[in-house]
């Protein structure tokens, strides 16, 4: 008798199951805006009018000083005279004992005065001259410190239309920067919803991988037993024919 073999199952391979995904990508750019500042310079005029200011006042003060000094002196002689006019008139007799003294005292004072009236003066035109020549100089440089705040006037009102230009060229380019964010904040909102749709598709995907590999186990086992009864059927049959 002629013994059949019984062709074995063989478990067929099912077809890969598997999905590549795909994530966009974003890129943004920012802009940065930057403005110039401009520093006005008033204030140079300013202080070189001051030390130009104060330098003819520190010299008006000294001879000042000098005319104070010597008006002290003339006031004390005054005093003096004064005091001499008094006692005079306090007696008729002290003054004819000593009006001859007293005339060439007075002659002194008189002689001291002119000279202190005199040097007076003269310091006053000294000073007056020197004041002078340093006013006009003070002048010239005024004039020139006033010709150059002019220029820079002019300068800083041109700086301040580019600054005003600058900042409205700001104000647009920070309202396109915010315009720009609130549409990338609404890209990361869709990315993160694409990135929760993947998970979950891959956590199906795993789901469904151990699903296929709990049947390939299965699937295994079976065709094990039925080997494993091919094996026992084709003993039996040889068994048989032998026999």
């Amino acid at each position: 008798m002629e013994k059949k073999r019984i062709k074995p199952i063989v478990a067929e391979r099912d077809d890969m199951i598997g999905r590549s995904p795909s994530t966009p990508r974003s890129d943004g750019g920012d802009n940065n805006g930057s403005s110039g500042q401009t520093t006005g310079m008033s204030g140079l005029w300013k202080f070189m009018v001051l030390v130009a200011f104060f330098g003819l006042g520190g010299a008006a003060g000294l001879g000042w000083m000098q005319y104070q000094d010597l008006a002290t002196k003339h006031s004390s002689l005054l005093q003096r005279f004064e005091l001499l006019e008094s006692r005079l008139s306090s007696t008729d007799e002290s003054v004819t004992q000593s009006g001859a003294a007293m005339q060439v005292t007075i002659s002194k004072q008189g002689d001291q005065l002119k000279k202190h009236w005199s040097e007076i003066k003269k310091l006053w035109g000294v000073t007056n001259d020197i004041n002078k020549g340093k006013i006009e100089k003070n002048q010239k440089d005024i004039s020139f410190l006033a010709s150059k705040r002019n220029t820079l006037e002019e300068s800083v009102n041109k700086d301040s239309k580019k600054l005003a230009t600058l900042s409205a060229n700001y104000l647009g380019m920070a309202a396109d920067v915010e315009a720009l964010a609130e549409s990338m904040r609404n890209q990361s909102d869709g990315l993160n919803r694409i990135n929760s749709s993947v998970a979950l598709i891959n956590q199906r995907i795993k789901n469904n991988a151990e699903g296929i590999e709990s049947m390939e186990a299965f699937r295994r086992q079976i065709n094990q037993k039925i080997y494993a009864l091919e094996q026992r059927s084709g003993a039996t049959l040889t068994q048989t024919g032998s026999n």
